[in-house]
């Protein structure tokens, strides 16, 4: 496995035509890691770029506490067969340093995540814009955990015409039913058994919706009474058009997915569930 590490020595990469490309922050998981084996199933090279992008972090301390496991995740890439590890500096993806004219992201940011996180997916789009510009790959794969940035990933690729096709791959759950997340290690163990609540509420709402009630406020109710820790900070709960993250107020219907997100001993969590 080659480590790219300036923007020069990605360009000098032969790639060939077929490239799947991850895109990531490090603090490799299980999530990342089935993003990456289903991508090296469907391409000839798989790169996978690991870099902090402080652009979406909204509070600096958070950044500050953004784990870095680079040696574990190399031996990660290593072990998954992975063919280049990008690892840019600031400059190569930022040449004009902190005049950085950002990507704004249109009216499925607004709400949710946009609003628990003022400029976080300004900063994503930018990031992931750039990175797929360098990379050129045919293929790019994002996780459905978190569902509003794969939806707002693929209104980028249709606005600006790029020429790759971004898959979404299912969520990844620990064995406890938890999604998987790097935030997961900050989680104190009754937060993380109070954090159990979320995945719990998606179900609720899930069967009630398979039984056929398709009340949009019935079933966001149902996740709701569903959380009934002291740990819990609910952010938001609700019912999206899965297409345009579009919150549905009224009668529920397909694609449409449950999402959650609260904060649990400190910690911010988000879940979600396609109906």
């Amino acid at each position: 496995m080659l480590q790219l590490k300036s923007k020069q020595q990605l360009s000098e990469f032969l790639r060939g035509d077929n490239v799947g490309f991850v895109p990531t922050m490090g603090a490799l998981h299980v999530g990342h890691v089935s993003l990456i084996k289903q991508a090296t199933a469907a391409n000839d090279c798989v790169i996978v770029s690991i870099f902090v992008n402080p652009l979406q972090f909204d509070n600096s301390s958070d950044l500050q506490k953004y784990p870095n496991t680079l040696p574990n995740d190399i031996n990660v890439l290593l072990e998954l067969g992975v063919d280049a590890v990008y690892l840019p500096q600031y400059a190569d993806l930022y040449p004009e340093g902190d005049n950085v004219k950002q990507i704004v992201a249109g009216p499925a940011a607004q709400f949710f995540e946009g609003e628990a996180r003022p400029g976080h997916f300004d900063g994503m789009l930018t990031v992931v814009h750039r990175l797929l510009k360098q990379v050129n790959p045919s293929h790019a794969y994002f996780g459905e955990k978190d569902a509003q940035q794969l939806c707002l990933v693929k209104q980028l690729v249709d606005d600006f015409a790029l020429p790759v096709e971004i898959v979404g791959c299912r969520l990844v759950r620990d064995a406890d039913g938890l999604a998987v997340s790097s935030r997961n290690v900050r989680l104190s163990t009754a937060a993380r058994h109070a954090a159990l609540s979320l995945p719990q509420a998606l179900r609720a709402g899930s069967q009630q919706f398979e039984s056929g009630v398709v009340d949009a406020s019935v079933l966001v109710q149902k996740m709701m009474s569903t959380l009934d820790s002291s740990e819990i900070c609910l952010r938001y709960c609700a019912i999206v058009d899965d297409r345009t993250f579009a919150e549905l107020k009224n009668e529920v219907r397909v694609p449409a997915r449950a999402i959650i997100a609260a904060e649990v001993g400190g910690v911010h969590l988000l879940d979600n569930q396609l109906l």
